[in-house]
């Protein structure tokens, strides 16, 4: 409880918006200064016993605006609260002006503290504003204390004393607005300096993420670039092992067959170091970007696959009036030839196997997937797909670097890739994003 009142009673923070903050903090002790002020004519200054219900009646409304003004203050409704404190200190200062019009009343000089509250809770310009407004309203009561209509204690020259004053306010607003000129000036230079740092802490934090996270790429691409390549090579020295022999035996059935198995082995390795090669240049060794109708990057993905694809007697559907996408086209044709090439593979027994090509729109981003009714990716797996050499079914054709190339490929461009699939034998779809021309 003592906390909710400590905290209503300061000042309110308005994350993001410091000028708001400060205005609301020289708001809140202003206000406090009144309602005090207030509390302790009402209490302290000495008056008639007749006249005091007619001062409660006086205070308490007024402390009671000054303490619902507070409360809109915490609400957030700061610049409309400025203006009418500075309002009601104008027209306090005012009224007391009607106790005698010239120069010997101290509430002449109390316009001066109606322009230091518009400078510092407004801004400068509502300093000038209000001085403006303060000059013209003394020189009005000058007039009317002159002439009769209002009480004064001697005959002075008021042209002289008005003009006196209005230098003297002019003066002390422009020093004031200066200073508060070069306040503001400071406060959004320091706030620029404390965005600026933050921006680079956040860059400097995004960077050890991304480099923690390269770290621990680099560590699972060693293993399993080691654990890959190393069995082609053991099974290499294996056969040559049983080659010597066969040669020594005289057995050339045999000796051509291990000699095949050295080849086969030899091819994969071969592979392995050139799709790995493939992988290692995407990012650093690019086309210029272009504006290419997907359609365009489809057709040219389906020639490169259309063998595999009659083979299987796979029927390709292709969406109508797709986007135009900005990239390195050759590169993007290789994410269409990778997802159509594995969609294909991985068609089992399908009676009528079908592969659709489209790009939906999904939470104002366009979305492009390759979707196939074949044998489908179990839900555990979804991740593990894109992984380096991750292949779900060993047997299957293939180094296992497809996956993992179309997903760097998307990555570079700014975009990123997943798959959807239920289940087995649900088929799969492999959804991408990349950046459109608008």
């Amino acid at each position: 409880m003592f906390i909710n009142i400590r905290q209503w009673l300061g000042p309110p923070s308005f994350e993001g918006d410091e000028d708001k903050s400060r205005a609301a903090t020289l708001l809140n002790i202003i206000l406090w200064i009144l309602i005090t002020a207030a509390l302790a004519y009402g209490i302290l200054a000495p008056i008639k016993p007749e006249l005091i219900l007619k001062r409660t009646l006086i205070i308490v409304p007024f402390i009671s605006a000054l303490l619902l003004f507070k409360q809109l203050v915490n609400w957030g409704y700061v610049r409309s609260i400025g203006i009418l404190t500075v309002f009601a200190i104008w027209l306090l200062i005012t009224s007391a002006m009607f106790s005698g019009a010239d120069y010997s009343n101290p509430a002449f000089m109390g316009y001066l503290v109606v322009i230091v509250c518009a400078g510092l809770i407004l801004n400068w310009r509502a300093a000038f504003g209000w001085s403006l407004f303060s000059i013209f309203t003394s020189a009005v009561f000058l007039i009317l204390g002159q002439n009769g209509v209002l009480p004064h204690s001697e005959p002075v020259p008021p042209f002289a004393f008005w003009a006196a004053q209005t230098i003297y306010i002019l003066v002390s607003t422009l020093l004031i607005s200066q200073s508060l000129r070069k306040i503001d000036e400071a406060l959004a230079k320091a706030q620029s300096e404390l965005n600026e740092r933050k921006r680079i802490e956040a860059d400097h934090e995004k960077a050890i993420q991304e480099l923690e996270t390269k770290n621990a790429e680099l560590e699972r691409f060693t293993y399993t670039v080691s654990h890959d390549l190393k069995s082609p090579l053991i099974t290499i020295s294996g056969f040559l092992g049983l080659l010597e022999a066969d040669a020594k035996s005289g057995n050339t059935v045999k000796f051509k067959g291990d000699l095949q198995r050295i080849n086969e082995a030899t091819e994969r390795m071969q592979r392995l170091l050139n799709e790995l090669l493939e992988l290692s240049r995407i990012g650093r060794i690019t086309n210029p970007p272009s504006n290419t109708p997907f359609a365009k990057i489809v057709e040219d993905a389906l020639a490169l696959t259309r063998g595999r694809l009659m083979a299987g007697n796979i029927q390709v559907e292709v969406e109508k009036e797709l986007p135009i996408i900005c990239g390195d086209r050759p590169r993007l044709v290789e994410v269409l030839q990778n997802l159509i090439d594995n969609a294909a593979k991985f068609m089992d027994e399908q009676p009528v196997p079908v592969i659709q090509i489209g790009a939906r729109k999904e939470r104002g981003q366009q979305v492009f997937f390759v979707k196939d009714n074949g044998i489908g990716i179990n839900p555990s797996y979804h991740e593990r797909v894109f992984g380096l050499f991750d292949k779900l079914d060993p047997r299957s054709e293939g180094t296992g670097v497809g996956l993992a190339l179309a997903k760097r490929i998307v990555e570079v461009h700014g975009g990123r890739i997943w798959v959807e699939s239920q289940g087995k034998d649900k088929g799969s779809m492999f959804c991408f994003t990349l950046p459109v021309k608008e």
